[in-house]
């Protein structure tokens, strides 16, 4: 229960977070061209990088602190992060194809599965 109430409250404090500048943005032309999209996306990716090394390095953290702050915050924030750690894994690795199978079906697949939600919410509304 300690970890779901550390990614959720996390969670909450990253969302709040993207909506504060995604909305300072659109103040600033964000609204014509989603560069506060870019923005939370470039920054969650540098975060999760620098903290990926931290942790390494500190590795008596509570794996709780690390729920709350990776997968809470940075979650919330963006899971383009995410995506960025794990194909940087396996790129580390020296797995080159799982980079380009899991790079290809995050990128196109997410880009097809958004471009058939939104045929299917024409067809429905």
């Amino acid at each position: 229960m300690e970890k779901i109430l550390a990614v959720a409250i996390g969670g909450g404090i990253g969302a709040a977070f993207r909506y504060i500048i995604t909305f300072a943005t659109n103040l600033h032309g964000g609204i014509t061209f989603p560069y506060g999209t870019i923005l939370v996306n470039v920054i969650g990716s540098f975060a999760i990088g620098i903290l990926m090394m931290y942790f390494q390095s500190r590795m008596e953290l509570s794996p709780v602190i690390k729920l709350f702050i990776v997968t809470g915050i940075l979650g919330g924030f963006t899971t383009f992060s995410t995506f960025n750690m794990e194909l940087l894994t396996f790129i580390r690795a020296s797995q080159a194809g799982l980079a380009l199978l899991y790079g290809g079906l995050n990128i196109l697949g997410a880009f097809i599965c958004c471009w058939l939600g939104i045929v299917a919410g024409e067809l429905l509304w």
